[in-house]
């Protein structure tokens, strides 16, 4: 057995690397190295850049380095052509022109919160390629086009590079992403039904690993476009795995539903719902031992339909069951707690056939796939942001009049740009700038020891690419990701190498000057304008469980179960990137409370789906629209709205008390269900959890 050495048993990573992050880190020093001296043979400025762009493509996978290649082209054109423009609106206008660039940088951060994966990428670009460009072109405006192509060149070179080493080094990539993917989609099923198995049992997780769960769903969603440009024209598998990821979100979200419903009931032995109940819970602890292959999920999917079917028919029993008055309400509960695994075993048959990826209509597939909201208030916050620090820096440059005061801008409108877009704003560009130093600092032996003494590029390559590799490998570490990518990226460019001339002593320190407080004057805009407040972000969630709940009861919202619970994940995502540990009886009693919120809205949206999809009695019609219309209006207090869900269920359990017939029994008590859990979930979040801090 290989024992580790004491007190480097956290750095194995880097000492004793995996031959995937060896060979990923190996190659893309290599391949940096080729297209800088690609740059350096077609004589480019700049040709630094060459290499940091390969650096910034690489990617964990094929698709993550295409998807970012693409967008990182279309921004830089889309970046370069708005340079030109700026420089050609404002000639020898200094305070014209840095309010203009202010503004369009502000606008790209803004419109790159609003997106996600790299098409917000495509949207940085835009921003900082324009400063960069512009910038560059403020003491020569009439080079301006040769500066954009430039930089265009070298940006496609070392795009160029990158994808066609990548593609040779990786080969079989559409069958091993449909593996990985199969792989994936079958550890969310399994983590989901251990969860809902663990509700049934009265043995339920805690938030945080509910929420870990919840959030690893929602980035294998995001990740599903990658997935999608690996497998190639794989188009329907793709479908089916997006929609096998939202029916999982739905599922599990159903089962803290019925958690609910089983303390509600204060018991779990009715002669009714107990042997449904211990079949279902029995069901889902065998399921993953069938997911392996396509025969054992059909089988899972027969088994599923027959516990349906038995469900559905102790429900009919207890309908037609006559008992006394005071065996009656034991008996709504049974009926309550089957209805509610009947929706569970709904949603799981559904899940179960999207992972198979059989029998189902595309359209039908799309709709069920998660939806992650835009962030209006962080893109507004963001944008504002971005546009006063750009000011800022530029007043800063104009005050001190320092000869690398460009730079200084530059990289101010490079981070704000970069950084917009990122949950936890203030570490992540922390621990850009710690990778921007150590770049620095690495940059000192090949800089001072080898480049003037030699003009040998084997020789530069031998000095500069072992500081890359070990970079390449802090890049791969998750804990230390961040600052390893600003190392790789940032140390080409400290190197400044040229054809023709070495930079000397001063223009390298101003340049290290230029980018290290460039980098830690955005970390200190992060930090203190705007920055995230606990006490405002309750508020925002506030608004948005007072929107969406509206929109879930208005007649014509298109408010579905997907963009409800995308909505919450999202919210509880950025909770916990900017919690840190900082206090986690805090944010666990909130993760409570944003769950009650998730179960009351998809509670509300199947009453909903009652009301308009079945053929309810006009009383309980009327019940449920008078209810509907004080949900609705927005002058109605969390107090009122509770208060009036609780009435409704009252009014309900007195017309099923009073109703014969009992298939209509059935349905009240359906609505009755969902009522209650809503009422039950409202009153929790009354808790301190969702009130501002």
């Amino acid at each position: 057995m290989t024992r580790v050495i004491p007190g480097l048993k956290n750095w194995s990573w880097l000492f004793a690397p995996s031959a995937r992050d060896l060979l990923f880190s190996l190659r893309t020093t290599i391949t940096s190295l080729i297209a800088l001296s690609i740059a350096l043979w077609m004589e480019l400025g700049q040709p630094q850049w060459a290499a940091m762009t390969v650096w910034i493509v690489a990617q964990n996978t094929i698709g993550e380095s295409l998807s970012k290649a693409h967008w990182r082209i279309v921004g830089t054109l889309a970046g370069a052509v708005a340079a030109i423009a700026l420089i050609a609106a404002s000639p020898q206008q200094p305070w014209l022109f840095f309010p203009l660039l202010a503004c369009w940088v502000g606008l790209c951060a803004g419109l790159g919160t609003l997106c996600h994966n790299y098409h917000s990428y495509t949207f940085v670009l835009m921003g900082f390629t324009c400063a960069i460009i512009s910038i560059s072109a403020i003491d020569a405006p009439d080079q301006v086009f040769s500066i954009a192509i430039a930089r265009s060149t070298y940006i496609l070179l070392g795009v160029v590079c990158e994808m066609t080493v990548a593609l040779i080094c990786e080969p079989n990539v559409a069958s091993r992403a449909r593996a990985a993917v199969r792989r994936h989609l079958q550890d969310i099923i399994e983590g989901t039904a251990s969860v809902v198995r663990d509700v049934l049992i009265a043995h339920a997780p805690p938030e945080r690993d509910l929420y870990n769960t919840f959030s690893r769903v929602m980035t294998l969603n995001d990740r599903m476009e990658f997935s999608a440009i690996e497998t190639g024209h794989s188009g329907p598998m793709v479908a089916s795995a997006r929609a096998t990821l939202g029916q999982a979100a739905k599922f599990m979200s159903r089962g803290l539903g019925m958690q609910t419903r089983l303390r509600l009931s204060g018991q779990k032995n009715g002669r009714f719902a107990q042997p449904v109940v211990t079949a279902v819970a029995d069901f889902l602890a065998t399921m993953p031992r069938l997911l392996d292959t396509d025969a054992g999920v059909t089988q899972l999917c027969a088994r599923a339909d027959r516990l349906l079917h038995a469900c559905e028919t102790a429900i009919g029993e207890t309908a037609r069951s006559e008992q006394q008055d005071a065996e009656r309400s034991r008996i709504v509960d049974d009926r309550i707690v089957l209805q509610g695994v009947a929706l569970l075993l709904s949603e799981l048959t559904l899940l179960l056939r999207c992972f198979q990826g059989a029998g189902l209509d595309r359209h039908i597939l799309s709709t069920l796939r998660l939806v992650r909201p835009a962030h209006g208030r962080a893109a507004i916050a963001n944008g504002l942001r971005s546009f006063i620090a750009v000011l800022i820096a530029a007043l800063v440059w104009e005050i001190t009049a320092w000869p690398s005061g460009t730079l200084f801008v530059m990289f101010v409108s490079v981070i704000c740009a970069r950084f917009a877009s990122f949950s936890n704003t203030v570490i992540a560009s922390k621990n850009f700038f710690l990778g921007a130093v150590w770049a620095v600092i690495a940059a000192v032996i090949p800089v001072f020891l080898v480049m003037p003494v030699t003009s040998d590029y084997p020789v530069f390559c031998f000095a500069a690419g072992i500081p890359m590799l070990i970079g390449g490998l802090v890049n791969r570490h998750p804990a230390t990701a961040a600052m390893g990518a600003s190392f790789v990226n940032f140390f080409p460019y400290m190197l400044e190498p040229e054809n023709h001339f070495r930079v000397d002593e001063l223009q390298w320190f101003n340049s290290s000057m230029a980018l290290l407080t460039g980098l830690g004057f955005g970390v200190l805009i992060f930090r203190y304008l705007f920055p995230f407040s606990f006490s405002r972000f309750h508020r925002n969630f506030r608004a948005i469980i007072d929107s969406g709940l509206r929109n879930i009861v208005r007649r014509n919202s298109r408010m579905t179960d997907q963009i409800w619970l995308g909505e919450i994940i999202s919210e509880m995502e950025r909770l916990i990137a900017h919690d840190a540990g900082r206090n986690p009886a805090r944010t666990d009693a909130w993760l409570s409370d944003a769950f009650s919120v998730m179960t009351v809205g998809r509670n509300l949206l199947y009453v909903k789906f009652l009301l308009t999809g079945k053929a309810l009695s006009p009383a309980v019609e009327r019940e449920l629209t008078r209810l509907f219309e004080i949900l609705e209006n927005p002058a109605a207090t969390s107090h009122e709205k509770r208060a009036a869900i609780a009435d409704a269920k009252n009014t309900l359990c007195q017309t099923e008390a009073r109703t014969e017939e009992p298939g209509q029994r059935i349905q009240i008590s359906d609505v009755i269900g969902c009522l209650s859990i809503a009422v039950r979930e409202l009153e929790k979040t009354a808790s301190p959890g969702l009130r501002p801090c």
